[in-house]
């Protein structure tokens, strides 16, 4: 999850009564409510979320927050477990939990049962709310006092559940300016209201009251095939830019420029450490291409260093070049900076950029925090063509970024023209090629042969297991995966090593009792590599975009052969579905002893929007059903029978 500065709670909800607000005080009909008309499906709902922002004389933050949650199903007692997150210096009283029964039971949190714990950065405090069950209506609420005014933490209007009200609060004396940002709120009802009030503290002072609230918001639930799911959620971020009185001018915000130049100076030495000279020259030698000199370079860090768990991108914990190079490991990112360091020692032009990981979320580019990066990647110019290397595994190309690194944006660090740029490394579609011919013999068993192809991201996939597991492993595991009843007879791998070179594997297998028999009748199923044993998209609606890997072209050919003495009855109908940059096509056809089958499923994006998301359900449908047809074949009459 993106690691941003965190002040400000989640938020709000609310039944529009007034009198129904109070802390502990719940209306007869939301302890009778038994499920959510707007979403029928949901297993809890927030009735209201709200929080209250307050920047008090000593510049210190004020921060409240009430939310009430009405449990409708089993599923949704995990809303249960309440988890606040803040800094370590913060300060967090005032605790109060309250649940109420169907039959109007009540139980109150006792101090006792509530857990702090503590990270790096952050303490969690764990809030048990006790004596909930199906229809229990809780509140829980917390006050928080904090030094980071900064770095105010984006508050979200949607949860994991259904929320009926969401509202926060803030309070901003004179003399702040701040900018906001909202965040896929354009299909919500997002009101707003400013409003001059008296200053709690010094009623002769006027203070600003800025609120924003929504109604009837969806919940975001965390499915397959998506990024980070913090990037769907319907935000606001309020960035305080400074503050000005007579004898005071803070500024708080900064641009992108100002944020690089600021980690370059960090960088600096890194990039110009000398200790590596003497290995780059032995391995350039006297080659004058700087393009393959840059691949050299590559290359031995891509085969010489391992790679670690990763920890940090700056700092006391991330190790220098030189310790990477003489104890040959590191993580990615302390890969990425030797990497930079031996670039530049053999005369060429490589800078540090950082970015995200599609799982660590989305840069917001209008908010200028550091914190949103979590990885470095090198870029090199070579004449007029730039490059992107990140050198994860062994198994990445020169000019290649991992799935997880290809993203729009990163942040160059320079001393001097520091800015987000866009990042274009050399990408290709992946593609999967198999081709299996069988024999079906007189005792009812295939024998078989598969050849798999693998190229472009899909080759380091399976490049990344192999490492992983070890080739028998990956081979077993993935061929039982696939088919459970089968022997695996034998296998060898081509081009493990040699990455700029397909992956290819071959397998022989059998399959005992493959031909089921109802005289006169035989019944089997193609071997497919490429089937899904069930459809991944199984909810009735999305709301998230549907994120795959990368563009993938999957084809795949079957031939098999079948005893004489049968002969075709029925043939699967041909399937052919195309939606908008993807599309699956089947076809089978016979001549005399065997039958044949191509089949290709193809995904010309690896991003849909949610308005796709019935045509991408059903498209994974027919590739499921497919894979499962029958082919019927008959027993020949022969003559004299």
């Amino acid at each position: 999850m993106k690691s941003i500065y965190l002040i400000l709670p989640f938020f709000f909800i609310f039944f529009f009564n007034a009198s129904s607000q109070d802390f502990g005080e719940f209306p007869e009909e939301l302890l009778k409510m038994t499920s959510l008309p707007e979403d029928p499906e949901e297993d809890a709902v927030i009735i209201f979320d709200k929080c209250t922002v307050r920047i008090n004389h000593d510049f210190d933050l004020e921060i409240t927050r009430h939310t009430r949650i009405k449990i409708l199903k089993e599923e949704g007692k995990e809303q249960a477990n309440v988890k606040i997150v803040i800094w370590k210096d913060d300060n967090i009283s005032r605790i109060e939990a309250i649940a109420v029964s169907p039959d109007g039971k009540e139980y109150e949190l006792d101090s006792d049962n509530i857990y702090e714990e503590e990270g790096l950065r952050t303490k969690t405090i764990s809030l048990p709310i006790p004596g909930v069950e199906v229809g229990t209506v809780f509140d829980y609420t917390y006050r928080i006092y904090s030094q980071y005014i900064s770095h105010l933490k984006p508050w979200s209007f949607q949860s994991d559940i259904y929320t009926k009200y969401s509202e926060v609060i803030v309070y901003l004396p004179g003399g702040f300016t701040y900018s906001k940002l909202a965040l896929n709120l354009y299909s919500y009802d997002l009101q707003e209201n400013y409003e001059a009030i008296s200053d709690r503290d010094d009623t002769r002072k006027k203070i600003g009251m800025y609120t924003w609230s929504c109604k009837n918001l969806p919940g975001i639930k965390d499915e397959p095939y998506t990024d980070n799911i913090d990037d769907n959620f319907a935000q606001l971020y309020f960035v305080l830019v400074g503050y000005k009185d007579e004898y005071v001018n803070l500024k708080f915000s900064e641009n992108w420029e100002a944020v690089s130049a600021d980690i370059y100076k960090y960088y600096d030495d890194l990039i110009d450490n000398d200790d590596a000279e003497s290995v780059v020259n032995n391995i350039i030698k006297s080659e004058r291409d700087e393009l393959i000199k840059a691949k050299l370079i590559y290359d031995y860090v891509r085969t010489n260093i391992r790679s670690t768990d990763h920890k940090t991108i700056i700092g006391e914990d991330f190790k220098t070049p030189e310790k990477v190079l003489s104890e040959k490991n590191g993580s990615t990112s302390e890969k990425t900076m030797l990497l930079i360091n031996m670039l530049n020692k053999a005369g060429l032009n490589a800078q540090p950029v950082w970015v995200s990981t599609r799982s660590n979320g989305s840069i917001i580019k209008e908010f200028c925090d550091r914190a949103q990066f979590n990885r470095i990647v090198c870029l090199i110019q070579v004449g007029t063509q730039k490059y992107f290397l990140y050198p994860s595994s062994t198994s990445i190309q020169f000019g290649r970024l991992p799935f997880q690194l290809v993203v729009p944006d990163g942040l160059l660090i320079s001393d001097e023209k520091g800015c987000l740029i866009s990042i274009k490394p050399i990408n290709e579609k992946g593609s999967i090629n198999i081709k299996t011919d069988g024999n079906i013999d007189l005792q009812k068993s295939l024998k078989a042969t598969s050849q798999i192809t693998y190229n472009g991201p899909s080759a380091v996939d399976e490049r990344d297991e192999i490492q992983e597991k070890g080739l028998e492993t990956y081979i077993k595991d993935s061929f039982k995966e696939k088919f459970a009843d089968a022997t695996l007879d034998t296998f060898y791998c081509v081009n493990i090593d040699s990455i700029y070179q397909p992956l290819i594997l071959h397998i022989a297998f059998t399959i005992p009792n493959y031909l089921e028999e109802t005289e006169p009748l035989g019944y089997f199923k193609l071997p497919f590599f490429s089937k899904f044993k069930e459809n991944p998209f199984t909810k009735e609606k999305r709301i998230n975009p549907i994120d795959f890997r990368y563009p993938e072209l999957c084809s795949e050919t079957i031939k098999i052969d079948f005893p004489e003495n049968y002969s075709i009855s029925e043939l699967p109908a041909k399937r052919k579905r195309l939606i908008t940059n993807a599309g699956f096509n089947q076809v089978y056809s016979s001549t005399k002893n065997y039958v044949e089958c191509s089949r290709t499923y193809d995904l010309n994006n690896r991003r849909f929007p949610t308005k796709n998301y019935f045509e991408i359900k059903s498209l994974f449908n027919d590739l499921v059903s497919s894979a499962n047809e029958q082919i019927v074949i008959s027993k020949k009459i022969q003559p004299g029978n």
